[in-house]
């Protein structure tokens, strides 16, 4: 295969019709366990359950769509942008005090905490939509195109602000927070046995039922992708190119 050029827009156009709008389960589960984790009234175990699904998304959406995602490639994915062995080691007492403040206030002012579970939710919701778009453009093929991707995808969500889907996700929270212990026992079967319990399959059969209001929302979202990634592909072309030149210059 030939990869495509690194640079500019893509070669042909992506079609709508072609786009994958609709809510499949098996790309949005590891994101939805991801944004209900919040939830989880045990400190740190709340933020590792987060993490562990954000992690798992890329390798089993790609899955889902029958490719393979090389270890570098899922890396690349998730690596958290500015995020550096050193720098994380340096912040980590001061990401424990926040991370510990943040929950007791959320713990005191709860209508704050439903309202960042739904932005949680609506974020993860994002990135497994992008990340099966991503998968389906080859654009995680190799650790090249990956690098350019995952920076675009950060790009993307950082810059989406408003999104027809917090709705849909303050719903699905709102729902949840009244079912704990509901939720740690769909998590763990999920995780276990990949079986649903009956109030995600509720979950599920709801969130479904709504996702086709968000067909134009995600297809204008993917197109943003696009642009970003070819930005970005210009941006380190640029780089690499006046590098070059420096590196000629006597």
């Amino acid at each position: 295969m030939i990869d495509p050029p690194l640079a500019g827009p893509p070669a042909q156009p992506v079609d709508p019709q072609s786009i994958a709008t609709d809510f499949d389960w098996l790309v949005y589960a590891d994101a939805t366990f991801a944004g209900l984790a919040i939830l989880i009234p045990f400190p740190f175990v709340d933020s590792l359950l987060e993490e562990y699904f954000r992690r798992r998304m890329a390798r089993d959406i790609a899955r889902r769509r029958g490719r393979t995602l090389s270890p570098a490639v899922q890396r690349a994915i998730n690596r958290r942008r500015g995020e550096g062995c050193l720098a994380g080691c340096a912040m980590l007492p001061l990401q424990l005090i926040v991370y510990v403040l943040r929950n007791l206030y959320r713990t005191v002012v709860y209508v704050l905490s439903v309202y960042d579970a739904s932005e949680k939710l609506s974020h993860y919701w994002h990135r497994a939509f992008l990340l099966n778009y991503m998968v389906g453009r080859g654009h995680l093929d190799d650790t090249a195109r990956a690098s350019l991707a995952a920076a675009a995808l950060e790009r993307t969500l950082a810059t989406t602000q408003t999104s027809p889907v917090l709705n849909l996700a303050g719903e699905v929270i709102e729902t949840a927070r009244h079912q704990v212990r509901g939720l740690l026992r769909a998590i763990y079967r999920f995780v276990r046995r990949r079986e649903e319990t009956a109030a995600m399959k509720q979950t599920r059969t709801t969130v479904a039922e709504r996702w086709a209001e968000f067909r134009d929302y995600l297809i204008e979202l993917a197109g943003r992708y696009e642009a970003t990634y070819a930005q970005v592909a210009r941006e380190r072309e640029a780089a690499a190119a006046a590098a070059a030149a420096g590196a000629t210059t006597p």
